[in-house]
């Protein structure tokens, strides 16, 4: 396909995410004409500020706590080469190409609204790197989130400039070659376009940004394991119908998440006795009047994580289209210093939604316990061993114990990481940067998270998955269909015990890919 990125007043989450995940659908970026009048405009009134010889941050003074010292305007170009060279001290961890793909796209987004004093020829020397899918090797520490994403941004600016490594084509290569190699000449940053590149919230976005696609797509996960628990437990469905979750309490989550369960039971056409039909006899009844809470409180457990994923996904999308450098310069030549750069949105949507996968993590681990335990299980083997009939091998295997145990492990792990990243500012940069957002730590924190949360779900959907087989279920529905057949094309029925760490990798690698599609 041929399409053409446009950037506009809005930029909606949906077409970055299509931009950064299909990005072989396009051919081209284009900045809307109105934008361009506004950049060009922004940029003529910079210069004429520059030239009025008043000071302009970062331009004719110094950076941060330095901005006190002057700068002759005749340096200023010089001065951008030196900040974007003394910021690249990162480490840690690179970021993935789809990372540095959302990276460089939301940074040109950002920077083409016409507020940054940056030149024409910048952003279509970005257009040009996208355009050919020339992707920074980026690495993951270093940022604050305050005053942006200052070291993990330098490292897009050195590309620009030829210097450093890029991804091309699931390669690493070096960006003066390539250059060389289409008669390119690196680009020279002019006054401003250092800072205007590097003091932005656009490292800790992008990687928010694909944060959120898995988390959307993890709530959806959870919907789909607690349905099947009921099923495989012989559940009751009251708890998700309109009278709990409609009539008696109204959250749009809560009322949402009930329905979605409720639609995922009525594919397999699965029904509850009636309470008229559950007889007494003995002091007992004949049958369980009400499930356990990880079961029957789903749509309270589960409610209040969706409504925070719909907030944050506003708030990404705010994020997306707002300016996030300093100074600022409008098209009427006005120019204010200000706090952009600081990503209180992004770390405080990340520890929120960290948290949300701890709740996540803890209640899918509560029903994994509730389906391994022979006390609990309603009727299958313990540990949901396929017992023989020979009954000198009756108690000779264990199932799949093991899964249960790295189930409680994992989630211990997970529920240590949801304190907030944003509660351990500390004071920088000889108290400039005295109060920062630390966006960027928990965006990496909860990308880690995120990689153990699909290692527990996909422990607890080959349990779900050895229960439907021990019950002799057979899905109706597509839903259910589709993920039974995702599972057992990774591993089969456990006829007895089995090494899974192999099956286990294999099944979490095929939930990210399937979180592409199905998660935004």
């Amino acid at each position: 396909m041929n399409k053409t990125f446009i950037i506009t007043d809005k930029v909606t989450k949906e077409a970055v995410i299509d931009f950064v995940y299909r990005r072989d659908n396009y051919s081209s970026i284009k900045i809307e004409e109105g934008l361009v009048k506004k950049i060009n405009a922004s940029r003529n009134n910079f210069e004429k500020l520059l030239e009025k010889d008043i000071p302009i941050y970062g331009v004719t003074t110094g950076f941060g706590e330095s901005c006190f010292r002057s700068v002759d305007k005749g340096k200023s170009e010089a001065l951008q080469k030196n900040l974007v060279d003394y910021l690249s001290c990162g480490t840690g961890e690179n970021l993935s190409p789809e990372v540095s793909r959302a990276v460089m796209l939301l940074r040109l987004i950002s920077l083409s609204k016409g507020y940054s004093g940056v030149s024409i020829e910048l952003l279509n020397r970005m257009i040009t790197y996208l355009e050919n899918d020339w992707l920074p090797i980026i690495p993951s520490e270093g940022s604050l989130g305050a005053s942006g994403d200052l070291i993990p941004l330098a490292y897009l600016a050195q590309v620009l400039q030829g210097n450093g490594e890029v991804y091309v084509n699931g390669q690493v290569k070096d960006i003066s070659l390539l250059l060389k190699e289409k008669n390119i000449s690196p680009y020279k940053l002019k006054s401003k376009e250092g800072l205007a590149l590097v003091n932005g919230t656009s490292a800790m976005t992008g990687l928010a940004l694909i944060n959120f696609i898995h988390i959307s797509f993890l709530c959806e996960l959870s919907v789909l394991c607690s349905s099947w628990l009921c099923l495989v437990l012989k559940g009751r469905t009251e708890a998700y119908d309109s009278l709990v979750n409609q009539k008696a309490k109204s959250f749009s989550g809560q009322t949402k998440i009930a329905s979605k369960v409720k639609e995922l039971l009525d594919n397999e056409e699965y029904k509850t006795k009636c309470f008229s039909n559950i007889k007494t006899k003995d002091g007992y009844t004949s049958d369980l009047v009400q499930d356990p809470y990880s079961m029957r409180c789903t749509p309270q457990i589960l409610g209040p994580i969706y409504e925070t994923i719909e907030l944050f996904g506003v708030w990404l999308e705010q994020e997306i289209n707002g300016v996030s450098d300093n100074p600022l310069i409008d098209c009427d030549g006005n120019i204010s210093n200000g706090g952009n750069f600081y990503g209180g949105y992004i770390s405080h949507g990340m520890d929120y939604l960290k948290i949300c996968l701890g709740h996540i993590a803890d209640q899918m681990d509560r029903q994994l316990t509730l389906l391994i335990s022979d006390k609990t299980n309603r009727g299958l083997t313990p540990n949901l061993t396929n017992w023989p009939n020979d009954s000198e091998q009756l108690h000779l295997h264990h199932g799949l114990k093991g899964l249960h145990q790295l189930g409680s492990a994992i989630t211990s792990e997970i529920i240590a990481k949801t304190m907030p990243n944003g509660l351990f500012s500390r004071s920088s940069e000889s108290h400039n940067q005295d109060k920062v957002s630390l966006g960027m730590s928990a965006a990496c924190q909860c990308s880690e998270v995120i990689n153990k949360v699909y290692t527990l779900f996909s422990a607890y959907l080959i349990c779900l998955s050895q229960a439907v087989d021990l019950r002799k279920i057979e899905y109706k529905g597509n839903s259910s269909k589709d993920m039974y057949a995702k599972i057992r094309s990774c591993v089969g029925f456990m006829e007895k015990d089995t090494r899974l760490d192999g099956a286990l990798q294999k099944l979490s690698a095929e939930l990210k890919v399937l979180s592409k599609t199905q998660g935004n």
